[in-house]
Parts: C-alpha cells; sequence; structure tokens
C-alpha cells in the first residue's frame, strides 16, 4: 500500500513538473512573438518623414531599418518584458537557442531577410 502511495506521488510530482516547463515555453514563445511582432511594426520599421505637414510620418511595416537594432534596443526589450537573455538579429543564431523569425525587407534595395528573435 506504502508503495502505490509513494508511486502517486511520484507521477503527480513529474506531471506537475512538465506542466510547469510547458507553461513556461509557452510565455517565452508567446513574449517573442509580441517582440517580433513590435519591432516589424513598430521599433525598427522604417520611418519616412513626409514633410507636407510638419511632424508626419510614414511607418513601412516589416520593411526594417538595422541600424535600430542594437544591442541597446534588445536589452530595454528585454527588461521590458522580463526575459533571462534576448537577442533581435538578422544573423542566423545557430543551434541551441530558442528562436522565431520575421521575414522583413531590410535596406534602401529592400534585401529579403530573417528577423530572428531568441531568447530564454
Amino acid at each position: 500500500m506504502l508503495m502505490i502511495i509513494m508511486f502517486t506521488f511520484n507521477a503527480a510530482h513529474s506531471l506537475s513538473e512538465e506542466a510547469v516547463e510547458r507553461m513556461h515555453r509557452q510565455q517565452v514563445f508567446d513574449k517573442l512573438v509580441s517582440i517580433a511582432d513590435y519591432t516589424v511594426k513598430q521599433g525598427a520599421a522604417v520611418n519616412e518623414n513626409m514633410g507636407a505637414i510638419a511632424g508626419e510620418e510614414v511607418r513601412y511595416p516589416n520593411w526594417v531599418d538595422s541600424g535600430l537594432i542594437t544591442s541597446q534596443y534588445s536589452q530595454g526589450l528585454k527588461k521590458r518584458a522580463n526575459l533571462n537573455g534576448l537577442s533581435i538579429q538578422l544573423t542566423s543564431p545557430g543551434d541551441g537557442s530558442y528562436c522565431i523569425y520575421r521575414i522583413v525587407v531590410v535596406g534602401t534595395g529592400k534585401d529579403l531577410d530573417l528577423l530572428y528573435v531568441c531568447g530564454d
């Protein structure tokens, strides 16, 4: 009887740990999606001053100004999202990182590229 109780407690503990890990991974994924969407739509999107009306700017979503993607930009978003680590880059991060990507255009030639957002 004691062995059955111990087995039940061990199984419940294992299931609980797995559920916590899955929930953490989902939270990180959700934060990475939000950061990626913000970056391509506002944070690093190309802005042009139209000049006709003072202060009027046009933002081009998915056209990324690579000069705006700095370590300070990443660190600010990392802090706001309460992540342990965050990198935003146009080069492949390699293996071992939990990443998502967005298809973007970069530069005046509007070359297609991938924006990687990785974190934990």
